[in-house]
């Protein structure tokens, strides 16, 4: 599977913007190349391997800024627009954005964890139908400690019981100097399938080939990449 999120000759990113992602959501049956883009990527899930089988999806990227969130996002809303029951949990608990992209209130998955609230409580109307939304909550000083709970899988058992898919954001493998985080890698093992999304614009070859190692390293199932900011 190879998803292009974007095909309408954007100029080319500068320094300062590069690592910085457009929230860009998709409106109910938009006929655009980027939408298109999004239900060729919805049809490769609906149909990965082992097929009918993958129900709860991790997009992890290399990089921040690489467009990993709102690739989660807009799929996730196709796919409610197509009337299946989605939920969308941001288990990115360094730079979260799904809080702010819905405007929702943040009590989420960390709230979770700590036994603040019950697992009914943190799932947010989106106010789009069928899309339910679950927030990282307020951020952890260890996210790694969080994202290992054994809640965690109990968590992902019940959202099964509640969903027809289940669409997962993480922080980025890498950081900066190269460095690995390992929240990604720790969800992976969790889930049915990995999406991995790379950007044309910033990621460095050996870089991608670094992730995807890290993530069959992990025991993920990769069903795909999304190659996005592509240059016709």
């Amino acid at each position: 599977m190879d998803g292009r999120s974007r095909k309408d000759r954007r100029p080319r990113k500068d320094k300062q913007s590069q690592g910085k992602q457009i929230r860009y959501m998709i409106s109910d049956r938009e006929q655009s190349p980027f939408a298109e883009s999004f239900r060729v990527l919805c049809a490769s899930i609906r149909d990965a391997e082992p097929q009918g089988k993958v129900h709860m999806v991790l997009f992890a990227s290399a990089n921040s800024g690489e467009g990993g969130a709102m690739v989660a996002v807009n799929s996730a809303m196709l796919l409610a627009y197509a009337g299946y029951k989605v939920v969308l949990v941001d288990c990115d608990l360094r730079t979260p954005i799904v809080c702010d992209t819905f405007k929702l209130d943040n009590t989420g998955l960390t709230n979770l964890i700590r036994d603040e609230v019950s697992q009914e409580d943190i799932l947010q109307d989106s106010r789009i139908p069928n899309l339910k939304v679950v927030t990282s909550g307020p951020l952890p000083l260890e996210s790694v400690t969080i994202l290992s709970n054994p809640k965690i899988r109990v968590f992902f058992d019940y959202l099964r019981t509640q969903a027809d898919y289940i669409f997962i954001t993480s922080s980025p493998v890498l950081i900066k100097m190269d460095s690995v985080v390992s929240d990604a890698c720790v969800l992976a093992s969790k889930v049915d399938g990995v999406v991995l999304v790379v950007d044309s614009r910033i990621v460095k070859p050996q870089n991608a080939k670094k992730v995807l190692q890290l993530l069959l390293g992990a025991k993920a199932n990769i069903i795909g990449t999304v190659l996005n900011d592509a240059i016709d």
